[in-house]
């Protein structure tokens, strides 16, 4: 160990030598005690060094001293809106409901203030975003029914009262996933009603019903959930056969149409809602290759008219691996699964085990949104004190003759002479005499020609 010999240097009124502080170095070292097990210094330094510069600039360096000048008081911080409405016991809660979605995520993910703030009444916040956003879809799809959206409560709440283990609450995820199912739903219902095939108000809420059923996986569960009236009741069974035969009308029009009506069959059997949407809203066009695609992937061959369309069954011109043929109704969506019913058709036979008698409302359904809004629209055609009301709806019995007359016209039975309504009745002229077997048969026949041309 080195030992300083120098002299200490003179002291001044600033400064502090490491003499003051630290021990003076021993002129010899302890020999090591070998029965000692403690530990050993091996070298040690001192934590200031000798004023080097004391023996050139003198002990004493004349302190400069200023005028003391009095402090000024902190200029006011200007009035920020932003951290009012933060630090507000009741407008921060307004805040964060009325904030868009994205808004919300990027404040929660730069500021501290705010995120501290948002999760310290997390729960309330988001269930209340929520409902004020999407009040319909936030009640269908509960969080309950997507733990995996669900996140540990950020303030460490204890579940049933065990304080070591944090209770699951609904997350940001979550909102995201009831916000962009609203926005599919809607997208579908807006574009029919573009179209002309408007639904009542009680369809979206069925709908919503309708996309849980369809995210089910097994027969069991599903026919549990459909059984239950207190979800799913009977205006909800109603509404869902007014939407099929809307979606049929319009998949079925010979100018806007894109397909036929068991193609709303083939859509509503899929996973989710969303290829409907997007085959409705034209982001996705489908070609021949697409819609084979999708018939293979969606029923099973026993289903298939293979011989008239060989191709529906070889796996190189499909091109749709065999594992995969059919999965969609197929328990659990397993290739090896047992054979699962479509949703669609699960929902149309709890309507006919609570004998609703849906049929008879058919032609209801197709009249539905058409009355009132042809009645605004010729009220002011031409001159305006021209007033042209509607034909009054029609009675049981019409109805009745215009049923026989369709199933007469489609072969379901034989048409009557004298059994359609004519021109008084407001429907038409055609009698069911003249709307025969023959004449339907060459329609149809032209029509599936047609279809076939354009598949």
């Amino acid at each position: 160990m080195r030992m300083d010999t120098d002299p200490p240097p003179p002291r001044s009124a600033r400064k502090r030598t490491a003499s003051d502080f630290s021990p003076p170095a021993t002129a010899s070292t302890p020999a090591p005690n070998l029965n000692d097990n403690g530990p050993r210094i091996l070298r040690r330094h001192h934590h200031r060094r000798r004023n080097v510069a004391a023996t050139i600039w003198g002990p004493d360096i004349p302190l400069t001293s200023r005028p003391h000048k009095p402090a000024r008081p902190a200029p006011p911080q200007p009035f920020n809106v932003y951290k009012s409405l933060l630090r507000h016991p009741n407008l921060f809660f307004q805040l964060c409901i009325r904030l868009p979605y994205p808004s919300i995520i990027a404040l929660y993910a730069i500021d501290k203030e705010f995120h501290y703030r948002l999760n310290k009444y997390s729960v309330s916040v988001i269930h209340d975003y929520a409902r004020y956003w999407a009040p319909i879809a936030s009640r269908v799809f509960s969080w309950v029914l997507y733990p995996e959206l669900c996140i540990s409560d950020p303030m460490l709440r204890p579940m049933d009262g065990r304080e070591w283990l944090a209770r699951d609450v609904p997350g940001f995820r979550w909102v995201g996933m009831v916000l962009a199912r609203q926005k599919v739903v809607r997208g579908i219902l807006g574009q029919l009603a573009v179209e002309g095939h408007r639904v009542p108000k009680g369809v979206e809420e069925t709908l919503c019903k309708f996309w849980v059923v369809m995210e089910m996986h097994s027969t069991l569960v599903r026919t549990a959930f459909l059984q239950d009236r207190e979800i799913w009741t009977d205006a909800d069974i109603r509404n869902f056969h007014l939407f099929l035969v809307k979606l049929d009308m319009r998949f079925s029009d010979p100018i806007l149409g894109s397909g036929w009506c068991a193609f709303s069959h083939a859509l509503l059997t899929q996973r989710s809602l969303r290829p409907l949407w997007a085959v409705l809203t034209g982001k996705v066009v489908l070609d021949y290759d697409r819609l084979t695609n999708l018939v293979v992937r969606t029923y099973p061959a026993d289903d298939m008219d293979t011989d008239t369309m060989p191709w529906l069954d070889d796996e190189v011109d499909n091109e749709v691996p065999e594992r995969l043929w059919g999965i969609q109704m197929k328990e659990g969506w397993d290739p090896n699964g047992g054979r699962m019913e479509s949703c669609v058709d699960m929902v149309i036979a709890e309507g006919v085990r609570r004998e609703l008698h849906v049929q008879k409302h058919l032609l209801n359904f197709v009249r539905f949104g058409h009355e009132k809004d042809m009645r605004v629209a010729r009220k002011w055609r031409g001159h305006k004190a021209k007033v042209v009301e509607m034909p009054a709806p029609l009675s049981r019995s019409q109805v009745g003759k215009v049923v026989e007359m369709i199933e007469g016209r489609f072969g379901f039975i034989e048409a009557e002479s004298g059994s359609g309504i004519g021109m008084e009745d407001g429907i038409g002229s055609e009698s069911g005499s003249g709307g025969g077997n023959d004449g339907g048969s060459d329609e149809d026949s032209e029509g599936d020609d047609a279809m076939d041309e354009s598949a």
